[in-house]
């Protein structure tokens, strides 16, 4: 699939549908979000560095939708004001440390495959399902 090299600019809603399917896949134990929406992204032919790029555009609305509840959560706290000392650097190093992680992710695939990460995923849902007959 990485031969592949469609950029965003050509995707199409049926494309987007079919992508959105595979992000559904990651309800399963071991199963990436992102790893799976890179790889419907990659079966439609985008390369994966616009795979990549595609998966994080798609998970954007569900994080600020989970942002807003969260946020609404916060106001109904009776003493959010001696909070935000704690909140405020959370938040700002989460979204660096988020923005660097994408980033190197992105430049990452741009160099590499997705083989290692295949591997890694196979291993942790066998892990689980393992540990799940155990219990």
């Amino acid at each position: 699939m990485a031969s592949k090299n469609q950029s965003i600019e050509h995707i199409t809603w049926i494309d987007a549908i079919f992508i959105g399917l595979y992000q559904a896949i990651a309800i399963f134990p071991g199963i990436s979000r992102s790893g799976s929406t890179i790889t419907g992204g990659m079966a439609r032919g985008l390369s994966r560095p616009a795979a990549a790029r595609f998966a994080f555009l798609m998970s954007m609305p569900i994080m600020l939708a989970a942002g807003l509840l969260a946020v609404k959560d916060l106001i109904g706290l009776p003493d959010l004001g001696s909070l935000l000392p704690v909140f405020i650097p959370g938040f700002i190093t989460s979204a660096v440390t988020g923005y660097l992680a994408i980033r190197w992710l992105l430049g990452y695939l741009v160099r590499h495959s997705l083989a290692v990460f295949s591997i890694y995923c196979t291993a942790l849902a066998l892990l689980v399902l393992i540990v799940n007959f155990i219990r």
